[in-house]
């Protein structure tokens, strides 16, 4: 079995309103994560004897928190994260618990801030929803966590939150993809031909406004879809697993 190329720290504290240890990460070219908000981690470094403590250097080097290794807690399933280009990392997560928010001092060149969230923020499908994300084509949404700024959590974090908590309805790929046939057959658009290896065929253009509009509603398919891309030709779902669906958009007819 592949061992994994990284590790992450999910700490929280115990509490009865527990919270969560974020950060964003600074922006570097050379960072697939720049910018975004994740867990403490990183690559396993040669000298790690292990994976947890892959995650404790990494937790200690961003944020200059110190946690000893009886402070783990579980250790989550081991998970990709997909990047745009070059191999995927195999990522091992690890729960620590702690007693309180522990004051964290980022290290500038791998840390831009900190934040501990309320896990009830987290929980609230409220703030769960498909939207645009910086550095991706404006015709594609994808499930985000709104935190109150300008920054959404998204992507591999985004995935493995929504694993850890059990969020989502966790409706097929196909399902997400055949209510949104649903819809755009009730914005008036014709069948043309039924599902046929993950591809329905539709006449009229998708009104892709109205579409957008019907995916961003809070709670409607995040976290159950990992991308929706919307144009007048087609919508294209991507589900969890990265299965694919289409709907396939046709000219009008003459005279229809």
């Amino acid at each position: 079995m592949r061992e994994p190329d990284a590790a992450v720290a999910i700490v929280r504290t115990r509490s009865e309103d527990p919270s969560v240890l974020l950060i964003r990460r600074t922006e570097r070219p050379e960072d697939p994560s720049s910018g975004h908000w994740s867990f403490p981690g990183g690559r396993r470094d040669p000298s790690d004897v292990a994976l947890l403590d892959t995650a404790l250097r990494e937790l200690e080097e961003e944020c200059g928190i110190r946690l000893r290794r009886e402070s783990m807690r579980t250790a989550l399933l081991h998970t990709f994260a997909r990047r745009r280009s070059g191999p995927f990392l195999l990522v091992a997560p690890f729960v620590f618990e702690v007693d309180q928010e522990l004051p964290a001092v980022p290290c500038p060149r791998e840390t831009a801030e900190t934040l501990w969230v309320p896990l009830r923020t987290l929980l609230d499908p409220a703030r769960h929803y498909l939207r645009c994300v910086p550095g991706m084509p404006v015709e594609m949404r994808f499930p985000a966590l709104d935190l109150n700024n300008d920054v959404p959590l998204w992507g591999f974090t985004y995935r493995l939150i929504a694993d850890w908590l059990g969020l989502g309805k966790r409706s097929t790929g196909f399902e997400t993809a055949q209510a949104l046939l649903e819809y755009v057959l009730s914005e008036g658009l014709v069948l043309e031909r039924g599902w046929q290896d993950g591809t329905a065929t539709v006449r009229g253009l998708i009104p892709v406004a109205s579409v957008m509009s019907h995916c961003s509603v809070a709670g409607r398919y995040a976290p159950d879809v990992n991308c929706v891309e919307v144009r007048p030709e087609y919508i294209r779902v991507v589900d969890a697993e990265f299965d694919e669906y289409i709907i396939r958009a046709v000219p009008e007819r003459d005279g229809g």
